[in-house]
């Protein structure tokens, strides 16, 4: 049994950092509220399914990958919110964390949504969506003959699944442990042996392309510094003797540098230099900016003078135990 572990994906990490920073009176802010909004519900509503996979009575080794990005021939992409690999079946599992009345028409391709004050709203239509998924993964996987199955589901447990075709199946996400029942009854020929399950597995997380963080935008836009969240990140904390500290409220941190470096670089770029540091955190003196670089023993390139340091991915976590808290 393997269940990977679900990632936040990139995109909203950058938006988190944005929606800490950026003017109000900045002409995108409400977009951008609104895109973190929705990313953020998605994301949410993703990891209450994840719950079920962890609770899942399973009669077969099995995988359990989430969010895969796949290219096809034609260079389009194919993210699969959740795939299910068995060495009797396949099942591509695509979520949606919306709320209303959910009609899916098989005809103009599209889900119509009614808010319970009236409003219509079209959306893609996730059926539609798997069934691309399932025609994309039947090429690729077309010398095992495994079957590959596909299933909608809805994380949102105040959603009314209205009309739908009975091409793709559909239900809340309380459903999933019955319907893979189903599909353990319906398929009972071993396919796979687990190497040859280790071996797909593999191929599916090489070809994986994770996603990459958005085009940046001028500096200018949003706020710099250590931001204090007491504050709701309006006022900026000032560096001394290895602490950060609020000149509004006087709220003091070691550990908040961590969050806004990580701003930093998925707002800026994943590098940075000691008078990059000093540029953007506000810090007077080159060697406290040289001490606080070296303590984090950030991976580098270049000479002392020209030292570009290498921020890693999950900063925060990576961080954590150089603070003298932890």
């Amino acid at each position: 049994m393997h269940i990977a572990i679900r990632e936040k994906p990139v995109k909203l990490l950058w938006l988190e950092a944005l929606k800490r920073r950026l003017f109000e009176e900045d002409p995108d802010f409400g977009f951008y509220h609104e895109q973190f909004r929705r990313l953020d519900a998605g994301f949410a509503g993703e990891k209450r399914v994840d719950r079920e996979w962890h609770e899942l009575i399973c009669p077969y080794t099995f995988s359990v990958l989430h969010n895969l990005i796949l290219i096809n021939s034609a260079q389009h992409s194919h993210q699969l919110d959740t795939l299910f690999i068995c060495s009797h079946f396949m099942l591509i599992v695509e979520i949606k964390n919306i709320n209303g009345r959910l009609d899916f028409d098989d005809f103009t391709h599209q889900c119509i949504r009614t808010k319970p004050n009236g409003t219509v709203e079209g959306f893609p239509n996730a059926i539609t969506q798997t069934q691309r998924h399932m025609q994309f993964l039947k090429v690729i996987f077309q010398n095992y003959s495994l079957p590959i199955e596909g299933a909608v589901i809805i994380s949102n447990p105040s959603a009314i699944i209205a009309s739908h075709p009975n091409t793709i199946p559909i239900f809340h996400v309380s459903g999933l442990q019955k319907h893979l029942n189903s599909l353990f009854e319906k398929y009972t020929k071993t396919i796979l042996s687990n190497e040859q399950l280790t071996q797909i597995t593999q191929q599916l997380l090489t070809r994986n392309q994770p996603s990459k963080v958005p085009t940046s935008i001028d500096p200018s836009r949003f706020r710099q510094g250590v931001l204090c969240p007491k504050c709701q990140y309006k006022s900026q904390m000032h560096y001394a003797r290895g602490i950060w500290r609020c000149s509004s409220c006087q709220y003091a941190s070691e550990e908040i540098f961590a969050e806004a470096l990580q701003d930093y670089r998925y707002l800026v770029k994943p590098t940075i230099t000691n008078k990059q540091l000093r540029e953007f955190f506000d810090i007077p003196s080159s060697d406290a900016a040289n001490r606080l670089l070296r303590k984090f023993q950030f991976p580098y390139t270049g000479s002392y003078k020209n030292r570009v340091y290498h921020l890693p991915e999950n900063l925060v976590d990576y961080m954590k135990p150089f603070f003298r808290s932890s």
